[in-house]
């Protein structure tokens, strides 16, 4: 985290910092809450910086992000802080046991306590169970946030007894911030990139992977064949979409980036105040049309050649 976490939330999350920063002035934070974002980084971050607003020394509604206590969460160095992360595929019973029997004891720099549980989606039912108590009779110096990338995966009796927070999508602005700090990456391709995704851990893993940056320069040829209404545009799919697409979700992903670069050639038309709005509206249509039917298992050539038909005629 080279950048202060203060600072990175102020631009990501504005709207949920300043309501916190109200509840924490009146003193009104709950023991339990469930927070859901698409981007488990950024949604750890979130947890790490309310952490900091509950122990912080100087701030009375969140952190000032430079006393020596915030500056230990963000390092992960502050031992009444703690975080659970899944034991390969799940978080077990026995690694909940394990952190209660710390939290029975009084903090160890504090009365307060932090527990943070990144993906609780992947909680086994015991484990779920074993923190249910904890959360009906809680220690009021006692907080444990709950993080997920999908709040409806999480246990009923987990989701009835938290107060729930969702994090809004990190602006494209955001997303192409993150992008520029690598000078591999073009003005285009990572406004392409944000285009395509809403999460910045996501945009950098798409940046670096071989596979994906192949497949949209072989995408984009795609779509100036379709642009242009040239006919090798149905003949494309067979000879390289279906080659380099074996998998679902390289399926669809193949479909969202002819649909990011047909939303940009919108966009583009708009602020140039083009004349050929509906054609690229319609065109964003049929692609939106075509996923549908992917997701309907109707087979990955069969969608592209139609939708091919579709664009050139």
């Amino acid at each position: 985290m080279t950048d202060m976490l203060r600072d990175k939330i102020k631009d990501e999350q504005p709207q949920l910092m300043c309501f916190f920063k109200g509840v924490l002035k009146k003193n009104r934070m709950t023991h339990a809450y469930l927070i859901e974002g698409q981007d488990m980084t950024a949604t750890y971050e979130f947890a790490l910086w309310l952490s900091q607003s509950l122990f912080c020394q100087n701030a009375q509604d969140g952190s000032c992000g430079e006393c020596t206590i915030c500056r230990r969460i963000e390092n992960f160095d502050f031992p009444d802080v703690l975080t659970i992360t899944p034991d390969g595929q799940t978080i077990k019973v026995d690694q909940i046991r394990e952190i209660k029997q710390s939290f029975v004891r009084s903090g160890l720099e504090s009365r307060k306590k932090v527990l943070i549980i990144k993906y609780s989606e992947k909680m086994t039912v015991s484990a779920a169970n074993s923190l249910l108590k904890f959360i009906e009779e809680p220690d009021g110096m006692m907080h444990i946030f709950f993080l997920t990338n999908n709040i409806n995966k999480i246990l009923p009796t987990i989701q009835s007894r938290c107060q729930q927070v969702h994090l809004n999508p990190i602006s494209k602005n955001v997303i192409i911030s993150e992008l520029e700090k690598n000078p591999a990456l073009s003005k285009k391709q990572t406004e392409q990139i944000a285009e395509l995704v809403d999460s910045k851990q996501k945009a950098v893993e798409l940046s670096e992977d071989e596979w994906f940056n192949s497949a949209r320069e072989t995408v984009y040829r795609w779509f100036q064949y379709l642009d242009k209404k040239n006919a090798l545009g149905f003949v494309f799919v067979q000879q390289y979409l279906v080659k380099i697409a074996k998998e679902k979700e390289q399926q669809f992903l193949i479909l969202d980036l002819l649909l990011v670069f047909y939303r940009l050639k919108l966009k583009e038309e708009v602020e140039n105040q083009g004349m050929e709005l509906n054609k690229e509206s319609t065109s964003i249509e049929k692609i939106m049309s075509s996923r549908r039917k992917l997701e309907a298992n109707v087979s990955f050539q069969n969608v592209c050649e139609q939708l091919a038909w579709q664009l050139l005629f």
